[in-house]
């Protein structure tokens, strides 16, 4: 028996070998919406099994520094073309449906820059990043095919996107390429149906083309009104009768079919013999809305739990930005807590350089790769500072340089702690399910060592912010007042104090003047944020109540188009 799996562990050496030193890698990147920091198992949280997600950061590296920007919109463009949003006027809320808002024409895009290298690319789920003109969809944009919807959020049931509380137009917001599919989501989950395209995309695909695919789901995002739609609403019920809130429990529903969905397409990745020259990532675009959410993001709150980090989606407090990501590749041997810091920007350079592209063609950008830090502990961690915002409209801004994070903000109440714990004492975590996952059965194949299930739990423990001390003050209260620096301009320790607790601005005067200096200097390189208002020819009704680019000549009112 023994000798059986010392072969297979030579095999998948050799097979790894010849693929990094003659194949350009497989790419799947998998996107949860406004998932909390504690919402995955492997952050701490023993509320909701996460048995998928947590195989595939246990087997990799987990990036527990890993920063996004605080909604759909401005996180997908830092993604997709390596800039700060402030570089686009993108720096404010999400596209909202029927404005004529987008990622300028300008912009390259990271599946532009893939397909110059050979790759087969496509997008199934979310968009969001303007469709107002045939020339912003994704089609038009590097994407070889795309199926999915164009706006921020569609019903899960039937793939209907608009309410009348919004934006008084409602249709149907589903695409293959530029075809209406509309028949495919009517009485289906729609987490599901973009699990089986992403699943039969890869079956297909002739696995000697380097495939970039970016699964974007759009769970376990909320429809207007605070409602978070399951697959099953009798067997959510049943299941997770221990959560006490109603509400977290429909959460508890959506989040187990994303999860499942993460292992079925890394089943189908080893099916099709693409594993051993893949790289996969799972992340969320932002952190979770909290039931606190004020204003027009309440509208689509979904009872994340970002503890024991403060604020939720859309300000610039850590539980907004720092979200859960992991990476697992045969390429990549380590598994590790990586403790480096990462922001969005820095995927499109590091898939760049994963693909033997050349720095050099990638411009101006604001991402650095972080390729050679993963696969080498030796490799001293590239990134030290980066912004977190400028929103010259609401006067929020935030930077990180080193251990400091200098943060302003004047909406106090999207800046509490609040949201759910998501730790229940008389809950054990269960290592069993995840030992049992499809996706830790798959993996555990392309390794070259044996696995001992001590060493999850001691990854976890050193992935769960609450256990490491750092946050030893904060309690599992919903409600914890706000910092009156942050009017200012608060100054915080963020390794030793993630949580936000201790305002140091009187105490580090050169540090925040330092911080401010490099404020300035991105402040006057920011494109004022795109401003245009709801364009009703957007109409569905006018589109055989489809949502549909409406657009022919190009807009005036919106700058940077």
């Amino acid at each position: 028996m023994f000798i059986n799996f010392v072969i297979l562990v030579v095999e998948l050496v050799v097979q790894v070998i010849a693929a990094s030193s003659s194949e350009k890698p497989h790419i799947v990147l998998i996107i949860a919406d406004d998932l909390g920091w504690n919402d995955v198992g492997f952050h701490g949280s023993n509320e909701i099994p996460t048995p998928n997600i947590d195989a595939l950061a246990y087997n990799g590296l987990i990036l527990n520094r890993h920063y996004t920007q605080s909604s759909c919109t401005p996180s997908r463009a830092a993604l997709l073309t390596g800039k700060y949003p402030i570089r686009m006027g993108l720096q404010g809320s999400p596209i909202a449906e029927g404005v004529p808002i987008g990622v300028p024409l300008k912009e390259k895009l990271l599946p532009q820059y893939l397909k110059e290298l050979g790759y087969r690319t496509g997008l199934i789920g979310k968009w969001h990043l303007g469709s107002f003109k045939n020339e912003f969809t994704p089609n038009e944009r590097g994407f070889d095919s795309f199926f999915g919807c164009y706006n921020g959020w569609a019903r899960f049931n039937d793939s209907v996107c608009g309410s009348t509380f919004i934006s008084n137009m409602t249709g149907i917001d589903a695409r293959a390429n530029f075809e209406k599919a509309g028949d495919r989501f009517k009485g289906r989950y729609s987490t599901d149906v973009y699990t089986e395209e992403a699943v039969n995309v890869i079956r297909k695909h002739d696995r000697k083309v380097p495939l970039f695919l970016d699964v974007s789901y759009t769970a376990v995002h909320a429809i207007p009104k605070g409602i978070v739609q399951v697959k099953n609403i009798t067997e959510t019920e049943e299941r997770f009768a221990h959560i006490k809130d109603p509400n977290r429990r429909l959460l508890a529903g959506a989040l187990t079919t994303l999860d499942e969905s993460v292992g079925k397409i890394i089943h189908a990745l080893h099916q099709n013999k693409m594993l051993n020259n893949s790289i996969v990532i799972f992340m969320s675009d932002n952190g979770g809305s909290t039931f606190e959410v004020p204003g027009l993001a309440g509208v689509f709150q979904n009872f994340a739990s970002n503890w024991p980090l403060r604020g939720m989606k859309g300000v610039i407090s850590e539980g907004a930005i720092r979200c859960a990501a992991a990476i697992w590749s045969p390429m990549i041997r380590r598994r590790e807590v990586i403790q480096g810091k990462m922001h969005l920007v820095d995927w499109l350079p590091t898939f760049h350089e994963a693909a033997g592209g050349n720095s050099s063609q990638l411009g101006r950008i604001d991402g650095v790769s972080q390729w050679e830090f993963w696969k080498n502990s030796e490799v001293k961690s590239p990134r030290s500072r980066f912004l977190v915002n400028i929103n010259e409209v609401t006067h929020d801004e935030a930077f990180i340089m080193g251990k400091w994070k200098y943060a302003r903000s004047k909406r106090s109440t999207s800046l509490k702690y609040g949201g759910y714990a998501g730790r229940d004492e008389e809950l054990s975590y269960n290592l069993t399910l995840v030992l049992r996952s499809p996706v830790h059965k798959v993996l555990k194949r392309y390794s070259e060592k044996r696995f001992n299930e001590k060493e999850f739990l001691v990854l976890r423990k050193k992935a769960d912010i609450a256990a490491q001390g750092s946050c030893k003050n904060r309690t599992q209260t919903f409600d914890s007042e706000v910092l009156p620096c942050f009017s200012t301009g608060c100054l915080f320790n963020i390794k030793k104090d993630p949580c936000e607790m201790v305002d140091l601005s009187a105490l580090h005067p050169a540090v925040v003047k330092n911080i401010k200096n490099a404020l300035q200097v991105y402040e006057k390189e920011l494109v004022p944020q795109q401003n245009c208002t709801k364009d009703y020819r957007a109409n569905p009704k006018n589109f055989d109540n489809y949502w549909t680019p409406w657009i022919q000549t190009q807009p005036t009112t919106c700058a940077g188009l």
